[in-house]
């Protein structure tokens, strides 16, 4: 369901495009790297997938949104990531748009 609603929400929008979405997680950093998206949005708080994407590419934004929209994150090679809270349609497509402004939480990235 909050996949649907987070495809609906960005696709809505003028100037972004939902590039595909993925069900299991595995293949998604070969996804990314053949889609060369500019921000990732995951339905989970991963840190140790999130390092891997921002290692294989390094300009690359990812928004982990968790607990049906309840809370989200916005990560980004800093190394910080910045709390964005819960979500409402707008917010996630500012988050989305806005995502080059990152906050000073960097203990997540642990290599």
């Amino acid at each position: 369901m909050l996949e649907e609603i987070v495809s609906h929400t960005l696709c809505s929008q003028r100037g972004l495009e939902v590039a595909g979405s993925l069900r299991n997680i595995d293949g998604l950093p070969r996804k990314v790297a053949r889609a060369r998206p500019d921000v990732v949005v995951l339905g989970q708080d991963d840190p140790s997938l999130v390092a891997a994407l921002l290692e294989q590419s390094p300009r690359l934004k990812v928004i982990a949104v968790v607990e049906e929209g309840q809370d989200s994150w916005l990560y980004g090679l800093s190394p910080d990531r910045t709390r964005l809270g819960a979500l409402s349609p707008s917010s996630l497509v500012g988050a989305v748009q806005r995502a080059d402004g990152l906050g000073h939480e960097s203990d997540w990235w642990n290599r």
